[in-house]
This record gives structure tokens, C-alpha cells and sequence, in this order.
């Protein structure tokens, strides 16, 4: 299996991390859509939303919950998962874009 996400994770490409934990990492997209564009993933892979189970939904959706409380978005953001074909998905590996134009974080670091 060839994937990008997967090789992020493995250190074996660069990104710019801002989170990671046991279950999750949280990094910048390279090419944002918003003055703030985090890419939240599974540490472990799930091709897209439909494979990943309910545990792992569900923790994507608290940590993406803590970031916005955490960088205080928690009235200007929004959350996209592109599932599959049809529904925009081109790197299969579940994740959730993260975006808000409230606020940029530069070279920070955060915890959640």
C-alpha cells in the first residue's frame, strides 16, 4: 500500500506536525484552503470514513472538538471528510480538514 498520509505518520515525508498522540496526527495541508487548514487523521489506516470504526470516528470528532476550544475557533470553523469517489476523496486515508479564517497558527505547537 502506497500511502501519503501513512508515509507522514512513518516520518517518512515532511509535514508540518502540529499534534500527535496514539491514535491521531494533526498537521497542516500543504495547500490550505483557509488562513487555517489542519488535516486530523488516524494514526492507523482507514481507506475512508465508511471503513474506519465507530471508536475511531468518535475520537476524530473529540479531538477536532479540543482543537477548536484549544485555538479558539469554536465560532468560525468547519469540518469536511471527502468519502470516496464521488464525494471529492483523493488521498485514501481517512481525515478530517480542519479550516477556520479566524486564525493562523505560523510555527506553533499545540496540546490538546
Amino acid at each position: 500500500m502506497n500511502c501519503v498520509f501513512c508515509d507522514i505518520i512513518k516520518r517518512k515525508i515532511p509535514a508540518d506536525i502540529i499534534f500527535e498522540d496514539d491514535r491521531v496526527i494533526i498537521f497542516k495541508d500543504y495547500r490550505p484552503q483557509a488562513k487555517l487548514h489542519l488535516l486530523v487523521c488516524p494514526n492507523k489506516h482507514y481507506s475512508t470514513f465508511m471503513d474506519a470504526p465507530a471508536d475511531e470516528i468518535d475520537y476524530l470528532f473529540k479531538v477536532c472538538r479540543r482543537l477548536a476550544d484549544k485555538l479558539k475557533v469554536e465560532n468560525g470553523f468547519r469540518m469536511t471528510i471527502n468519502n470516496g469517489p464521488q464525494g471529492g476523496q483523493i488521498i485514501y486515508h481517512l481525515h478530517v480538514h480542519f479550516l477556520s479564517g479566524l486564525k493562523s497558527l505560523g510555527n506553533e505547537k499545540i496540546e490538546i
